[in-house]
């Protein structure tokens, strides 16, 4: 609350904030029991909302506070108008808080028209929407307006079962105005009854909660005991104290009856019959302003102007449903219309793409004839690589296994000699080499590389040696290196690749067979 007091309405600029304001402020009043009764604070709310769609929310918010305006008011009826549309808003935004809130407010409307039935049937309706909260507190107060209903009914019993109901719950709840609220009211009933002992009893239990919180009712309590006890001294002194603490015509009009039968106990007939006359004036005043504000003609006019809106509603749902019904045949017949025309092209569309995807087949059948024509070459390649590897390995066998005459061999020996040395020390014969290897295997070399970057150049060569088909005596021969030492590094080459995480390593082992 003062944070909210704190802040500047004027500095506030946006329409929407200004509005958002004006309903906290609102609701923190009524929070604090302020009782305003201007609207110039929630009209700014009412004026802004008033013409833009918002929820049944603010909707209920505006029209519960106006019905707090006019209540604090006491213009009755307003306020109950407000309060049935409020209920209407709370019961479309399903709220169970706002329907105890506006309940509670109509039954205390009807209290004060001294329609306790009404006031009875909305405290109930307040009872169950705190119940659905599980909110004691709310539920506790609740029972207090239902037993206060009962007792202004004459129903003492049901009083008395709700009166204690709500003062063990607020016993509990450590609510000591709900305390001293029931035992006023039980101590009021128990002296109509005759038990003035339970009387005393409870206005004595209110001294004790409260030392300095007795009030009207629980000296007008007192003094009703003590005229009955034909104590009429005692009676006069807290009916005197009572006097000074009335706020209202009928507080007045209770003071008035209570002196009537405190002067007719004490047979003072002429200050009985003053009492007299002031009650029946006091009596009327109340009667004329419960007639002149009835809530329950308010009731019935808001039901009444509901009924009359609901008719006009559903003559112009009549006609708009007319309306609406020409609408939807006019875009149905658009629609058929519309969508056949788009069948149409669709059809068109479809035949199109079929004569493209044909197109697509045929080029597709021209491309895979392509492709095998390329892999006959390909395997004619790769057959006539294999072939001059095959030879070389035959020249090579026989350059060891056959005896000529002494001018053959050096002949063939020199030739054989210079290719295997062109082979292993010139870069382009080499790269010329690899590349065939590479073209039959699958790019084998370049894979080698890439997966064991950490291989010398020797051992790539040697590999490349191994994948080429060449057997370990013309690597030996190409290399210069013994046989055996052929294939030891063969050996250690081909442990290493199979102990890799290489994911291609039993492609490399398989190469080397």
């Amino acid at each position: 609350m003062r944070i909210i007091e704190n802040i500047d309405p004027d500095r506030i600029l946006r329409r929407s904030t200004r509005a958002k304001y004006a309903l906290l402020y609102s609701a923190a009043l009524d929070k604090n029991y302020v009782d305003a009764d201007d609207d110039s604070l929630i009209r700014i709310a009412y004026r802004y909302y008033d013409n833009r769609i918002c929820s049944d929310s603010v909707k209920f918010l505006i029209n519960y506070h106006y019905g707090r305006i006019y209540q604090n008011g006491d213009d009755y009826q307003e306020a109950m108008r407000y309060y049935l549309t409020a209920e209407k808003y709370a019961l479309a935004a399903h709220k169970n808080y706002y329907l105890g809130l506006v309940y509670s407010r109509i039954g205390e409307v009807y209290s004060e028209q001294m329609n306790f039935n009404g006031a009875l049937e909305y405290y109930r309706n307040a009872y169950d929407a705190w119940e659905k909260l599980r909110n004691p507190a709310f539920m506790n107060n609740a029972t207090l307006n239902i037993a206060n209903a009962y007792s202004s009914l004459g129903d003492n019993d049901n009083a008395v079962k709700y009166y204690s109901q709500a003062l063990q719950a607020a016993v509990q709840q450590e609510d000591n105005d709900m305390v001293i609220a029931c035992l006023s009211n039980l101590g009021d009933i128990y002296v109509n009854e005759g038990d003035y002992p339970k009387a005393l009893q409870a206005v004595k239990e209110i001294e004790r909660t409260a030392p300095d919180g007795l009030s009207i009712y629980q000296y007008r309590v007192l003094a009703k005991v003590y005229y009955l006890q034909h104590k009429i001294d005692s009676a006069r002194y807290y009916f005197n104290i009572a006097s000074e603490l009335a706020e209202d015509v009928r507080d007045d009009a209770q003071l008035a009856y209570l002196s009537i039968q405190i002067e007719l106990a004490s047979g003072n007939s002429e200050e009985a019959a003053n009492s007299i006359n002031e009650y029946i004036w006091l009596s009327d005043s109340i009667s004329r302003m419960v007639v002149s504000q009835s809530a329950t003609a308010a009731e019935g006019k808001y039901y009444k102007e509901q009924t009359a809106f609901a008719s006009y509603r559903l003559k112009v749902r009549t006609y708009f449903e007319y309306i609406v019904a020409l609408l939807i045949c006019t875009v149905a017949i658009f629609l058929i219309y519309y969508y056949r025309e788009r069948m149409k092209r669709k059809q068109q569309q479809v035949e199109r793409y079929m004569l493209a995807v044909d197109s697509i087949r045929a080029s597709k059948n021209r491309i895979l004839e392509h492709l095998a024509v390329k892999e006959g070459q390909e395997v004619q390649l790769k057959e006539l690589v294999l072939s001059r590897f095959e030879f070389l390995d035959q020249l090579g066998r026989a350059f060891y296994e056959r005896n000529n005459t002494k001018a053959q061999q050096e002949v063939i020996y020199k030739q054989v000699r210079n290719f295997f040395t062109n082979l292993a020390s010139n870069p382009a014969t080499k790269k010329e080499l690899e590349e065939i290897v590479n073209t039959v295997n699958d790019n084998i070399i370049v894979k080698l590389r890439k997966q064991f970057p950490k291989f010398k150049p020797a051992d790539i060569d040697l590999l490349c040696y191994i994948y080429a088909g060449f057997s370990a005596q013309i690597i030996s021969v190409i290399i210069g290196d013994s046989v055996s030492n052929i294939y030891n590094r063969k050996s250690r080459l081909k442990a290493r690749i199979a102990a890799s995480d290489s994911a291609e390593k039993d492609f490399f082992i398989q190469k080397m067979q």
